[in-house]
């Protein structure tokens, strides 16, 4: 980083933006189809924007709400994206909080920001704003030159966590962090993509003196290199399915699409294009790593297509797409997955058994591992996600896909992930099958997380491994392309190992080095300091029977402020000779700022 945007410019009041935000354009013919006359477009305004403003308020779109700067005349668009114990995170645009967002330091403080919507809720505080690098070039000397400055023309703003009522009680919305783009050759045009924004209305390319949340609808789609970009086109007069476009207001909403039912989130506004032929902004599949690091709590497309250990997956009800019968779910042939592969009617309760091969992210060794699959009924009971019983005309039919490790017992520890596929089909309507992918993500281990204020602490392992007779449970670092143990140090009264960490340092988006002090302590207080990670015993000779994990700031000296990702494992073992094994995985958030 150059002197003129290190990191010590954090402490910087945010700039104001030179120029105002971007907002809705409606098409002229849209604007007649839906009441509005070209003559006197105020007058008839309320007939166009009843039915625009009532599906704005559709539940996917509640945690979108309009982003305001007190003591400024900047108005912006934003998504709420949730909150961690101590803030609220708020997706917007970068130009809303930097008009120089390309050249702006990567974290920067705000002034007041308002964030409210429609329903009765309502976000405000002072916090940091967080901004990607720009993108370079293969050669890494400048941006790309088909580049655009909306490539990069996104914000995360991280707020003091409310005490009251959070924006929405929504779940967050999803983000998709999907890098293919499947309507590109299928669709020329695009994908339909919906849009919520607060900006001022333009009717064709005539500007109304009026402003308000509103929904529109266009096709869109993912363009440039790299497919960075998300472009929406626009015709302002004419017949057509391409009637909005962005104006002053809209920056930093977000472009809407559906995904094998499921509504997420594809890219942010930034930019009207000057010829009134579309608008623009980042692809959030192309910034979604960076967004994560930021706040690692954000849901992802991927997240909600996922089946983890403790965290089934719940499918949307498919049989809602069909218009008689239901749906059963199916397991198509493919590689590396078995299961139900034809329809049943059995009329009992139970589950079917999914086989899928797994990869351990530590070791990269492969296993098989069993899944259960169900199907609600609507009868107050599950059946096996083959069978099509239902009950009455309650035609209910989610799926549910859940690891259990009773079903496992020869499985060893680790974090597995993996894919399958799986198919809705309809019962009486032959024609509806829809495939879907599944995202195994199976923690089969003990887990935890370290933050900058929080160290990890295991549980009992000697219970864990059923020690008997008061066998000494080891603790050592397996082998990890990552991390590696560096000798002990003494910090004060505290004897310790060092772990030495490769993290993502998600500011300046490269890696750096953390270290972590990982010591045991008895599980009584005693005269005894805490003791290095291999020790068994304490000063007492008293078993140690947890291990702790910690980042002390005085042990990195030189790390700048900011924003650390990553992970390590630590591997216990106990038991008679030691052949109990536990595998523990520490997330590692530390956020130094």
């Amino acid at each position: 980083m150059t002197p003129r945007i290190k990191r010590a410019a954090i402490a910087i009041a945010t700039a104001a933006a030179a120029t105002k935000a971007l907002a809705i354009g409606i098409n002229e013919q849209r604007f007649e189809a839906l009441g509005g006359r070209l003559d006197e477009p105020l007058s008839f305004l309320h007939l166009v924007q009843t039915p625009l403003e009532r599906e704005s308020l559709q539940p996917r779109f509640r945690n979108v709400g309009q982003l305001r700067f007190p003591g400024t005349d900047r108005d912006c668009t934003a998504t709420w994206l949730g909150e961690d114990e101590q803030h609220a995170f708020v997706m917007t645009a970068a130009h809303c909080v930097a008009s120089d967002f390309r050249h702006a330091p990567w974290a920067r403080s705000l002034g007041p920001v308002t964030l409210s919507s429609r329903l009765p809720s309502r976000h405000e505080g002072r916090g940091l704003a967080f901004i990607p690098m720009p993108r370079p070039s293969q050669d890494g000397d400048a941006v790309e030159q088909d580049g655009s400055a909306s490539d990069s023309d996104l914000a995360i703003l991280r707020l003091p966590r409310r005490t009251a009522r959070p924006l929405a009680s929504e779940t967050p919305p999803l983000l998709d962090d999907l890098d293919d783009d499947p309507v590109a050759s299928a669709h020329p045009v695009g994908a339909v993509t919906e849009f919520v924004g607060y900006g001022a209305w333009h009717v064709g390319t005539r500007s109304i003196d009026r402003a308000g949340r509103l929904w529109a609808r266009a096709p869109g789609r993912a363009t440039g290199r790299a497919r960075q970009r998300f472009t929406v086109g626009y015709q302002p007069t004419g017949d057509t399915d391409r009637w909005f476009t962005l104006t002053s207001g809209d920056s930093g909403g977000a472009f809407w699409q559906a995904r094998w039912g499921y509504w997420h989130v594809v890219a942010t506004a930034s930019a009207r294009d000057k010829g009134w032929r579309g608008s623009e902004g980042p692809r959030m599949a192309a910034l979604v790593h960076w967004v994560k690091g930021v706040f690692p709590g954000i849901r992802t497309l991927s997240d909600r297509l996922s089946v983890g250990a403790g965290a089934p997956f719940v499918s949307r009800d498919h049989s809602e797409d069909v218009s008689s019968g239901t749906v059963v779910y199916l397991v198509p042939a493919q590689t590396g997955a078995t299961g139900p592969a034809e329809p049943a009617t059995s009329g009992a309760s139970g589950y079917s058994v999914i086989q899928a091969v797994v990869e351990d992210e530590l070791t990269r060794h492969r296993a098989e591992i069993r899944l259960r699959g169900q199907r609600e009924t609507g009868c107050g009971w599950a059946s096996r996600m083959e069978d099509d019983t239902t009950c009455g005309e309650r035609r209910g039919a989610r799926l549910t896909v859940s690891f259990h490790a009773e079903d496992n017992p020869g499985l060893m520890r680790g974090s597995y992930v993996g894919q399958i596929e799986i198919e809705a089909v309809g019962t009486s309507d032959g024609r509806y099958r829809e495939r879907f992918p599944l995202r195994l993500r199976i923690g089969h281990l003990t887990a935890g997380t370290v933050t900058a204020s929080r160290g990890y602490e295991s549980p009992d392992l000697a219970g864990l491994l059923s020690a008997q007779g008061g066998s000494p449970v080891r603790v050592a670092l397996p082998v990890q392309a990552r991390a590696h143990r560096d000798g002990e140090a003494s910090g004060g009264v505290q004897p310790s190992s060092r772990v030495i960490v490769t993290v993502r340092d998600v500011l300046e988006g490269r890696d750096r080095t953390l270290v972590l002090r990982a010591f045991r302590r008895p599980a009584t207080a005693g005269a005894c300091a805490p003791m290095p990670m291999a020790a068994t015993v304490d000063c007492e000779g008293r078993r140690l029977p947890r291990v702790s994990l910690q980042f002390v700031e005085g042990d990195n000296p030189g790390l700048p402020a900011g924003l650390y990702r990553g992970r390590v494992f630590l591997e216990a073992r106990g038991g008679p000779g030691g052949t109990r094994r536990e595998l523990i995985g520490v997330g590692l958030n530390v956020d130094t700022l």
